[in-house]
């Protein structure tokens, strides 16, 4: 158990965020509904259901807790993974008549909504990424060819000093 001082530090972080406030209210009305159903679940519709949403906050508050913006990428992109899944089970659980029609339409409209805040939260992040051009190690730019230059003669280019003299350079002449 988290000290309380950590554990509000921990919420304050969690609470800023949209994504995951809405999850965290898809996921309890799930979860309400799984603990009402009298009907049998054979194929384990409404656990998949449960588990989904469950992950979906989960993964939101890795995210959240990430050391670096890859991870939190990794993270946030399994958020949405988990989002979308959700909507299949949503449409699954309706199919198998696990609730009534004006709950599968709130509940089809909150996953679809909580996919696109996720995906929305993806994009801010990989916006605030440098670019594969401008990190450590690739500090070298391509320049384009400019169009007088395409029209100029290309040089020969001149042979490297491990192909000189070299068996296969001895044969082409």
């Amino acid at each position: 158990m988290l000290p309380a001082y950590e554990s509000e530090l921990l919420m304050n972080d969690l609470n800023g965020l949209r994504a995951w406030d809405a999850a965290r209210e898809l996921e309890k009305v799930v979860g309400g509904i799984a603990r009402k159903n009298r009907l049998a679940d054979p194929g384990g519709v409404l656990s998949q259901l449960c588990r989904a949403a469950n992950c979906v906050g989960a993964s939101l508050a890795e995210g959240v807790g990430a050391a670096t913006k890859k991870e939190r990428l990794q993270r946030f992109r399994r958020a949405h993974q988990e989002a979308s899944e959700i909507r299949h089970h949503i449409r699954s659980a309706w199919d198998s008549q696990f609730f009534a029609k004006p709950m599968y339409f709130w509940l089809a409209s909150r996953a679809a909504v909580n996919v696109r805040m996720i995906r929305n939260l993806i994009v801010s992040v990989e916006r605030r990424m440098p670019d594969d051009k401008t990190r450590k190690g690739n500090t070298r730019r391509r320049r384009g060819i400019s169009p007088e230059d395409s029209a100029r003669p290309k040089k020969k280019a001149k042979r490297s000093s491990r192909t000189r003299g070299s068996p296969v350079d001895e044969e082409s002449r």
